[in-house]
């Protein structure tokens, strides 16, 4: 049976989370991968939540939250990330994605 460790991160991972694994690219060619979690609608507009497994740190279980806009782009038929700058939407989003889980459990 092949082991679940991520080549990538070094973390033990079941295979059905991989499909979540992201890697994503920002405008200076830096590279990190996240964890999508949950896509979550906040003032008609749909963001994405991630958490960082470069920082992860299994000790507190604790990671950096990433939150990104979901962009349409009706050409390409295709979804794109876009960082969000607003720290008062992000936390929003943050808000709407706790109360989400809360609900869920």
């Amino acid at each position: 049976m092949p082991d679940n460790k991520c080549n990538e991160c070094g973390h033990q991972h079941d295979y059905d989370e991989m499909d979540n694994i992201i890697e994503l690219t920002g405008e200076n060619g830096e590279t990190i991968k996240v964890e999508f979690l949950a896509s979550v609608k906040v003032d008609d507009q749909e963001y994405a939540i991630m958490q960082t497994l470069d920082d992860y740190d299994e000790d507190t279980d604790e990671a950096e939250v990433v939150i990104m806009r979901l962009e349409y782009d009706d050409d390409d038929g295709e979804y794109y990330l876009i960082a969000e700058e607003d720290e008062d939407v992000q936390q929003r989003v943050f808000d709407a994605f706790q109360k989400a889980a809360l609900e869920e459990e």
